[in-house]
């Protein structure tokens, strides 16, 4: 029996993984492929979706060897067949009701809805939807259209993005008023996740790795931001970065490098002296 077959490490992305311009961390790629030389098995768990990830990481089948967990829980996708396993969709419906909820207590935010093929913004107000819009790449479907014309799109998620003071008074606003309906959370300063209620990184976890394995595993899941908690609750050995925001370190049992020093690689150093 090789030495990590029985241990599952899923980790996020975006602070994590990441170094914190958003570029791999050679340390990273070093320790993974040995972790997985030796039995591991690793996966991504992230807010980002398919399309999303192919920019900085065009080769994520080489990255790591089980299905990934997008979209805060709400995508399992398998990079070897090129398949989506399972996805769901938050209520067209209901997030344009909480646009105009949004809109009638704070002004200057925007909207993203990520869609299967793209992405579609209320407008190009607000800077940061504008910046990120004008970036992405040619081949992520970009749409514009208001709040009223959301009502037939099939949105794995919706972001209400902004300044970092607005985001702070209007999430729990939107979590007090809708959080019996919908799953809302925060993965930056500047950016409240909503997804289908009940559907988090957790859950998804736990129903990719019993599907996936025949037998028990330990899982150890990495994450430094609020849409991690429920991820790191679940899991058997719990670890963040340095940069990790106060919520997760109260949370991680085990507290690690920086993202830009390789936080994976040194969970798997951790595991490699301890397991």
């Amino acid at each position: 029996m090789k030495k990590f077959e029985n241990i599952v490490i899923a980790s996020d992305l975006d602070g994590t993984y990441f170094g914190s311009k958003q570029y791999i961390i050679p340390r990273n790629i070093e320790r993974v492929k040995y972790f997985v030389e030796n039995g591991g098995h690793f996966t991504f768990a992230t807010g980002r979706l398919p399309l999303f990830l192919k920019k900085p990481i065009p080769d994520p089948e080489n990255h790591i060897n089980m299905p990934a967990v997008l979209g805060n829980g709400t995508c399992i996708y398998d990079y070897n067949s090129q398949e989506t396993i399972s996805e769901s969709f938050v209520d067209s419906a209901l997030i344009i009701e909480m646009m105009a909820f949004v809109r009638s207590v704070v002004s200057g935010i925007g909207f993203r809805g990520v869609l299967p093929e793209g992405v579609v913004v209320s407008d190009l107000e607000n800077p940061i939807i504008r910046g990120e819009f004008e970036r992405f790449p040619p081949y992520i479907n970009k749409k514009v259209a208001p709040a009223s014309e959301w009502g037939d799109f099939k949105l794995y998620k919706t972001n209400v993005m902004g300044d970092e003071r607005d985001i702070d008074m209007i999430y729990p606003l939107l979590k007090e008023k809708y959080g019996e309906r919908i799953g809302v959370t925060r993965s930056a300063s500047f950016m409240v996740e909503l997804v289908p209620k009940g559907v988090t990184k957790a859950v998804a976890l736990k129903e990719l790795v019993e599907s996936y394995f025949d037998r028990p595993m330990t899982l150890c899941c990495v994450g430094d931001y609020d849409n991690d908690i429920e991820m790191l609750e679940a899991a058997d050995i719990s670890a963040c970065p340095e940069n990790a925001n106060d919520n997760i370190k109260a949370l991680a049992k085990l507290h690690l490098c920086s993202n830009d020093d390789g936080v994976i690689g040194d969970l798997i150093d951790w595991l490699d002296k301890n397991i």
